[in-house]
């Protein structure tokens, strides 16, 4: 015997499934592109799944209810974020009071945890390309520098720039040195050259590596002997009869 209450088998798919369909449903069949009756089937059940689903609702004016806030995991202060600061090059301080300041502005506007996460981490890449991008600039103009110099005094080179330091030396002392070096204030030409002239003007005598002066001439007396030579005109012209 039959089983009067069977489902009856779907016709084979060679045919045209949606010939029966309405022309609302067969419009709507073709909107969504199904291609057989199992994908109507499952996107029906996908559809039952989301109205199953908590919502959230959409925000009013562009901001979050407080029910919307607390399923999303905002904190009700801004004090409730907790971020992972992130690492940066050295010599890039972590910016604490710009995190302070951005933090209402990002409770304010109803950023997510992960979403202001998501902004530090970017600040302190963009920060750090931009750290790094500067480094490479001043070490291209550091290398321009030594470049036009070596070219400017060819073999001499060497024995200016022996100068120019042992001058730096003994005008300044050591800090003095150290500024120069650390800061890449030492590598500008012109400060070069006019510590190795200040450094021709000097005996080797009164300018040994790490020591003020010999007892013959005072620092402040060996300054002020570089400056008046060095005003005189025949400093700056070559061919002044008194240049050498």
């Amino acid at each position: 015997m039959t089983d009067q209450t069977s489902t009856p088998s779907l016709p084979p798919n060679s045919g045209d499934w949606t010939s029966e369909l309405t022309p609302e449903l067969k419009a709507i069949v073709d909107a969504k592109g199904y291609k057989s009756p199992t994908e109507i089937v499952q996107a029906y059940a996908h559809a039952q799944r989301l109205i199953g689903a908590e919502k959230i609702p959409l925000p009013k004016n562009g901001e979050w209810d407080e029910s919307a806030r607390e399923k999303l995991g905002i904190p009700k202060s801004a004090e409730g974020y907790t971020l992972n600061r992130p690492e940066l090059p050295s010599g890039i301080p972590y910016d604490e009071n710009f995190e302070k300041a951005a933090l209402p502005i990002a409770h304010q506007l109803g950023l997510t945890p992960h979403q202001v996460q998501g902004l530090v981490d970017f600040y302190a890449n963009h920060q750090s390309q931009a750290h790094q991008s500067a480094s490479r600039t001043k070490l291209d103009e550091q290398t321009l520098a030594i470049e036009n110099l070596r070219s400017e005094w060819g073999a001499s080179y060497d024995s200016k720039l022996t100068q120019a330091a042992r001058a730096a030396r003994y005008f300044g002392g050591e800090g003095l040195v150290s500024f120069l070096n650390e800061s890449g204030v030492g590598n500008n030409p012109d400060l070069v050259r006019a510590f190795a002239k200040a450094g021709a003007f000097l005996s080797e005598d009164n300018m040994k590596l790490g020591e003020a002066a010999s007892a013959s001439l005072a620092p402040d007396e060996a300054l002020q002997k570089a400056r008046a030579l060095m005003s005189k005109p025949g400093y700056a012209s070559r061919n002044h009869p008194e240049h050498k």
